[in-house]
């Protein structure tokens, strides 16, 4: 476990006081990583002050706001380009690790032949579980390994998630034309259903705590802040595109699911109703013609 080298990648906007307790979260690991590489999703806030006085980092300001689906394409991409590192440590600004949580995956990492990726135990400041980043377990062995604590998982979220150069070398970049929402569902997917069908494994004993404002998942039909209403566009196109190559039956159950909550809209959401039922809709018509290329990283 020595020999391996990990590199820390970790996407920011406007959140300067979390991004600073995610570093240090960072820093003070029991394993140490090789290199902390951040992406500056174009803050406007001082964030880029702070990062440039940070002498133990590689710090990548974008021209603009790329979402996340962007930001972590970006920083893929510098892990590949700028680093020497075998495994990428992916997470959002918002995450604490535990002191020992990269010891932890990288533990786990030992007790299996390969794997695609390791995805840590993420709970809310209470100690619950985090509703946005509940891994999908897979249906069929998801327990063959469990004894060693292991569970195998289908996908997970980009909070505290370990991912080997050779399968990012094999499988590309996060599809940072996603924008937000469904980047990490589609990318981790991507390795455990496409031809390379890795396996991914939930690494239970090792925990992070992803800070956000309010333990909620994604829902169009409660949420209550009128400044991100707009964002449910992208994630109902970007579900049917994921939806469309997982298969039919897939794509059915997410229009189904999506016109149902078009009816429940008028019934259910506090506000802006139409507005609600319009980027549904929209979003549906858009997954139709979202084509999206995927990258890859130059050959060795």
């Amino acid at each position: 476990m020595s020999d391996v080298k990990v590199a820390a990648v970790v996407v920011t906007f406007n959140k300067l006081d979390l991004l600073k307790e995610n570093l240090a979260a960072i820093r003070q690991q029991t394993t140490p990583v090789s290199h902390i590489i951040v992406i500056d999703n174009h803050s406007t806030d001082e964030t880029p002050d702070y990062l440039k006085q940070q002498t133990d980092l590689i710090n990548i300001r974008t021209d603009e706001n790329l979402g996340g689906a962007g930001g972590f394409n970006r920083g893929l991409k510098a892990f590949m380009s700028e680093t020497h590192d075998d495994l990428a440590w992916i997470m959002d600004d918002d995450t604490m690790p535990q002191p020992d949580a990269l010891a932890k995956l990288l533990n786990a990492g030992q007790k299996v032949t390969d794997y695609g990726f390791l995805c840590s135990n993420v709970k809310w400041t209470d100690n619950m579980p985090s509703l946005m980043n509940i891994p999908n377990v897979q249906k069929t062995g998801w327990n063959l390994i469990a004894e060693k604590g292991l569970i195998n998982v289908q996908s997970c979220s980009f909070v505290s998630v370990l991912i080997p150069r050779k399968v990012i070398q094999k499988i590309g970049y996060p599809i940072s034309k996603f924008f937000i929402w469904g980047d990490d569902f589609e990318y981790t997917l991507r390795i455990t259903t496409t031809d390379l069908k890795e396996n991914g494994y939930f690494v239970g004993d090792s925990i992070a705590i992803h800070k956000m404002k309010a333990n909620l998942p994604v829902d169009i039909l409660h949420e209550a802040n009128g400044n991100r209403i707009d964002r449910f566009f992208y994630n109902y196109r970007n579900l049917y595109y994921i939806s469309k190559k997982q298969g039919g039956r897939f794509l059915l159950r997410h229009i189904v699911t999506a016109l149902y909550t078009l009816v429940k809209v008028p019934f259910v959401s506090p506000n802006r109703r139409l507005k609600r039922m319009g980027l549904i809709l929209h979003g549906l018509f858009a997954g139709m013609v979202f084509k999206p290329e995927i990258e890859y990283p130059k050959s060795n």
